[in-house]
């Protein structure tokens, strides 16, 4: 329980909020209150209507399906939408109710349309699918992209805030462009070619030292549930582990443990070839190499267990020690491994990911979302105020969605609509029906790329067999929250001297400040006086069961949620960890945006729960799960069993190829 009351804690205050369980508004902020709160983050007035997603699937600009241009509201501008974002109620209820079998099309409007491409997924997969099909097909090809979020990107989602005068970025979801050297070549000339992007300017962008002026140290928060009491233990830079744990709520025992974790050399497995040290890792879960190699108990596993959610989504107990190393955990430092490539199956990506002196931080101030927009401004020319914008142009160019489905454009993009059937008509073509504010449509297409999940794809295309059914249901995506607040300065931060906060036994892992980024006309804001946006991340997992089995029961958690729960843990968490340094919850945040991806990244196999790891690639799911079916092929990180963005351009490439 916190010590804080929620009145304390800001729950009353009329931020830019709105809380719905199962899609029923049961208390909202008025947008107004941007006017009656001097610097409040301002959202779109979108968010005061309409379902979960805050679009309420309107047509009101008219666009939607050539029935003339109409001249209703201008259309929400979906990255300043605050609240509950991502996947909200209203996004997934079509196809929940196909999956149950109870949904119901009611009279389908047939409306004539044809295309040369149909895409079903507006992700960074479907959107390279359209770049690259038109790059081959030519630039008259017709293309519709349907989405049902109501955004383009997927998770490379934007969240933006304006306080005061001050513009926030950050990202919603995928985080950064990873160790581009590994990269297949279709992939890197689709970044660095196709897109512009140049690496090296972009690694340039980010201030590494924004920060040093102010001298700032990481913490972590003990809080009272698990430890007696809340106290924040804060690391002086270039502490040693030694005398670091001393300053630790636990005993001599764990404290060692600690600091041998950190700073052991010793060579666990003497004798052994290199090869076979990871064959033995890949099938240890890191827990048990934890508590039997390094000694770890169970109140020095509490600080370290969540060290590995953010690549996996669950904890040191599912994660094999092979995959800990090869993502730099600690603990083998001793083993002599090198990331050189080895005999033998049953590796996973990571364990062979080595990062070269080409690779660097290639980072967006809203991730990878700059790249979702860098594509869709080469879709659609017109979509952003300023006519194809570079990569550092993207940054602070504003897009019109009023734009992306205009019966004129060759491409056009179509959100909040989800597929409900896709299936081969016999005539070298496709029937596509999909549900659009509780309506049913059709189109005809040449061919299809699902850039959907595969578990969506495996309910709404009847033609397939059941072994790729299976196929395309056996992974299940990790469930996450990125959480965004928009704080009216960060001195607390500053008084405390620390950047990040761990939260081990909290729901959110840890918050903290931004990375701070000049790119073309946007500066993100660097003084302790000035606004910023704190990141705080949760993966919902259950610790005891098989990865697969984790994902679910913490999808099942974040599904049932409301906004409020979210927002009292945030608050809660940074008032525990800040207040004795000025921190007030209620004052200090001006808005927050929630971004819950129940089903989040793609699957990756665990040589710990994944046998197929241990066959040839053509047996494993997810390679089975991406054959084409007629004139429908399958382009996602699912059928990569790899949640990079690299993969999702690598199954763009395929499917485009298959079709053409």
């Amino acid at each position: 329980m916190s010590g804080f009351s929620d009145r304390e804690l800001g729950m009353g205050r009329r931020i830019t909020r709105r809380d719905f369980i199962d899609g029923v508004a049961v208390g909202t902020a008025a947008v107004a209150a941007a006017t009656a709160l001097p610097g409040i983050a301002q959202a779109s007035p979108a968010t005061s209507g309409g379902n979960g997603n805050g679009n309420g699937h309107g047509h009101g600009n008219g666009h939607g399906h050539g029935h003339g241009h109409g001249h209703g509201p201008k259309p929400p501008y979906p990255p300043t939408e605050t609240g509950l974002k991502g996947q909200g109620q209203g996004s997934y209820d079509v196809a929940h109710a196909v999956r149950g079998g109870t949904f119901d099309p009611g009279k389908i409007d047939r409306t004539g349309e044809s295309y040369d491409l149909v895409v079903v997924g507006a992700g960074l997969s479907g959107l390279a699918a359209a770049h690259l099909y038109r790059k081959h097909a030519g630039r008259h090809a017709k293309v519709l992209i349907l989405d049902a979020l109501d955004d383009f990107g997927g998770h490379a989602r934007r969240n933006e805030f304006q306080v005061g005068r001050s513009l926030l970025l950050s990202n919603g979801g995928t985080v950064n462009i990873d160790t581009p050297s590994t990269w297949t070549r279709a992939s890197r000339d689709l970044l660095t070619k196709d897109l512009g992007v140049d690496l090296k300017a972009l690694e340039a962008t980010v201030k590494t030292d924004a920060y040093a002026p102010y001298a700032l140290r990481s913490a972590t928060l003990f809080d009272r549930e698990r430890w007696g009491k809340d106290q924040l233990v804060i690391r002086e830079s270039g502490e040693s582990w030694a005398s670091y744990v001393t300053k630790l709520p636990m005993g001599a025992a764990s404290r060692a443990a600690l600091v041998r974790l950190y700073t052991t050399t010793e060579d666990f497995y003497p004798g052994l070839t290199d090869a076979q040290k990871k064959e033995i890792l890949a099938r240890t879960p890191y827990e048990t190499y934890l508590r039997e190699k390094i000694g770890l108990d169970t109140d020095a596993l509490e600080v370290v267990k969540r060290g590995t959610n953010g690549l996996w989504g669950v904890n040191v107990d599912r994660v094999a020690a092979a995959d800990a190393w090869a993502t730099g955990q600690p603990g083998f430092n001793g083993l002599g491994l090198t990331h050189s490539a080895w005999p033998g199956a049953g590796f996973t990506p990571l364990m062979q990911l080595s990062e070269t002196d080409e690779d660097g931080y290639f980072y967006f101030p809203e991730g990878n979302a700059a790249l979702a927009r860098l594509l869709v401004s080469r879709l659609i020319p017109d979509a952003f105020d300023e006519r194809r914008p570079d990569w550092r142009e993207i940054v602070t160019a504003k897009a019109d969605y009023g734009r992306l489905d205009r019966p004129g454009n060759q491409v056009r993009i179509r959100l909040a609509s989800t597929a409900y059937s896709v299936r081969n008509d016999g005539r070298r073509g496709v029937d596509i029906q999909y549900s659009k504010g509780g309506r049913s449509y059709q189109v005809r297409a040449k061919g299809v790329v699902m850039a959907c999940w595969n578990s969506v794809a495996s309910y709404v295309m009847p033609e397939l067999s059941a072994d790729q059914v299976d196929a395309m249901r056996y992974g299940v995506k990790v469930p996450l929250v990125y959480a965004r607040v928009a704080l009216r300065d960060w001195q607390p931060f500053a008084r405390a001297r620390v950047s990040r906060v761990s939260t081990p036994s909290r729901f959110f892992s840890s918050f903290g400040l931004p990375t701070v980024t000049e790119i073309g006309d946007f500066k993100m804001p660097r003084r302790p006086d000035q606004p910023t946006v704190v990141s705080l991340s949760a993966t919902p997992n259950q610790p005891g069961l098989i990865c697969r089995e984790q994902h679910k029961a913490g999808r099942r958690q974040l599904i049932r949620m409301p906004f409020e729960d979210f927002e009292r843990e945030i608050r809660d968490s940074m008032a525990r960890s800040l207040s004795a340094y000025g921190f007030d919850p209620a004052r200090d945040i001006t808005a927050i945006t929630v971004n819950r991806w129940a089903h989040g990244y793609a699957y990756e196999y665990n040589s710990l729960d994944d046998p197929h790891l241990f066959r040839p690639e053509a047996e494993r799911p997810y390679a089975k799960a991406r054959r084409p079916v007629g004139r429908i092929t399958i382009a996602n990180s699912d059928a990569e069993g790899f949640g990079y963005t690299q993969a999702a351009f690598d199954a763009a490439h395929r499917a485009v190829s298959q079709l053409l």
